[in-house]
């Protein structure tokens, strides 16, 4: 774990102590990554953590254009305010179609 200490709204703490969540242009929660690793894998800043999430330059470009965005918070807020579960009415997975065998 690094020694590194974020500023988070009026909080400084611990690097190792936050997440980077990833949300797609409605707002809904589509990745989470914790941003200290430990073992010198370490995401202190949101273009670190964009390259860790979306590996492809002209992916993160597209999901820059799309309007993505990354925010760091703490590991307290992720768990309280973040459902990465959730699924808004933009953001529906695909109904599944029953296969009957035929």
């Amino acid at each position: 774990m690094s020694t590194l200490l974020v500023q988070i709204e009026d909080q400084t703490l611990p690097l190792a102590k936050c997440v980077w969540v990833h949300y797609r242009p409605c707002g809904c929660a589509c990745s989470v990554m914790e941003a200290d690793w430990g073992d010198d894998e370490v995401f202190a800043t949101e273009d670190q953590a964009h390259r860790e999430l979306t590996p492809l330059k002209r992916d993160r470009d597209r999901e820059i254009r799309k309007g993505f965005t990354l925010k760091l918070v703490t590991f307290a807020y992720y768990r309280e305010s973040v459902d990465i579960t959730a699924n808004c009415q933009l953001c529906k997975p695909a109904k599944a179609v029953a296969f009957d065998g035929r």
